[in-house]
């Protein structure tokens, strides 16, 4: 496969007309005013229902509200206190309960409540939410695909899913190519397709991002740490990618045959676009192949571009899947948030890299052809 950068390429994908439109008008908004026969039926309908409510509230709610007062009010007599301090103290208590009730369950689940509390604007980038777990967005026959991964290719001896004897021989049966590949360390391949617009990764980016890589406290068999990154083949698209919010369906839509050319399910693909959510800068799929990150977002924050950080982190998506059940750490390279400065791995998310690169049900079954 050749790599491309400035010659533009077909734009094949299926993101709609890969521009997605930010505010649509909802299904169930009419498309032309009704008739004035059909406007006067449904005025005098709702004059009627209004007049059976009002019949109705008179007649039944209120006086099964007057009893059900008159109730409480007998049963607060044979309950409250006697004196005029115990009744103050009774209902200063029915009100604390009320207003720190909402505080206690926080803290209850303050792990599962409080992570999805956006942390702040400015500098910081929200990506609380950016991953995607596609065994539980697609459906096989009318069923869920089943979330637990099939057994791992073998041999596989640096568990990053590439055969040992692909990796020996540099390449795959189908003639992909795989530079530098090394059966003893873990390698990872990336396909970055450019949006219309989109300013390709320039060197020090590329060099930013295979050094980051390497220097992941991630270790292998052959005593080394770290993995290899390899950005092998880049395409500029002839349009334009903008999407608000990129939904599951995007995400599965993004990862392309026609543009991988026989690379399906050996190198990762992500598209530069730009994403135009305040808090969201990129998306990608736990233990997939695909990821979509905002390409506009050139500032350098930490000692990098900003989009440099983000692909890493969707990337990490893509080859440690959950870590300990969750897509995200509590800091680190996938904490929910980044603001230049959290820029390690945390040992949870080492320990599944050790483990071997992760691999969901549905890409196993549905993107590679694993049956």
């Amino acid at each position: 496969m050749q790599s491309i950068v400035t010659a533009a390429v077909p734009a094949v994908l299926k993101l709609g007309t890969e521009t997605l439109t930010t505010v649509a008008a909802p299904p169930w908004w009419p498309t032309a005013l009704p008739s004035p026969d059909v406007t006067a039926a449904v005025v005098g309908a709702m004059v009627l229902l209004a007049a059976l409510a009002v019949v109705l509230i008179v007649r039944v709610v209120v006086p099964v509200s007057v009893r059900l007062l008159r109730a409480l009010r007998r049963g607060w007599r044979r309950v409250a206190p006697k004196s005029t301090f115990g009744k103050v103290m009774v209902i200063f208590s029915l009100l604390l309960v009320v207003v720190t009730a909402p505080t206690l369950v926080t803290l209850v689940d303050s792990k599962g409540a409080l992570q999805d509390v956006a942390a702040g604007t400015g500098a910081i980038a929200e990506m609380d939410g950016d991953a995607v777990d596609l065994s539980k967005e697609a459906t096989a026959d009318g069923e869920p695909v089943a979330g637990t991964a099939l057994p791992r290719p073998s041999p596989d001896r640096d568990g990053d899913r590439l055969l040992d004897d692909w990796e020996r021989a540099g390449e795959t049966p189908g003639g992909v190519p795989l530079p530098n590949a090394s059966v003893g360390r873990k390698d990872l391949y990336v396909q970055v397709l450019y949006g219309r617009g989109i300013e390709p990764l320039d060197g020090s980016e590329r060099a930013d991002l295979r050094s980051i890589w390497a220097e992941m406290p991630v270790e292998n068999p052959d005593g080394s740490t770290g993995i290899s990154l390899h950005v092998v083949d880049e395409r500029q698209l002839d349009r334009s990618v903008s999407a608000y919010e990129p939904d599951g369906e995007t995400i599965r839509s993004r990862y392309d045959r026609d543009h991988l050319q026989g690379a399906t399910c050996v190198y990762y693909q992500t598209t530069f676009g730009e994403i135009t959510h305040p808090q969201m800068s990129g998306r990608g799929a736990l233990g997939g192949y695909v990821s979509v990150v905002d390409g506009t977002a050139t500032t350098v924050n930490g000692g990098r571009t900003d989009r440099v950080a983000f692909l890493t982190h969707e990337l990490l998506h893509n080859t440690a899947g959950r870590v300990e059940g969750r897509p995200h750490t509590e800091s680190g390279w996938l904490a929910p948030t980044y603001d230049g400065t959290n820029t390690r791995l945390s040992r949870e998310t080492a320990a599944d890299l050790e483990a071997g690169f992760a691999l969901g049900a549905y890409e196993e079954r549905r993107i590679c052809g694993r049956t």
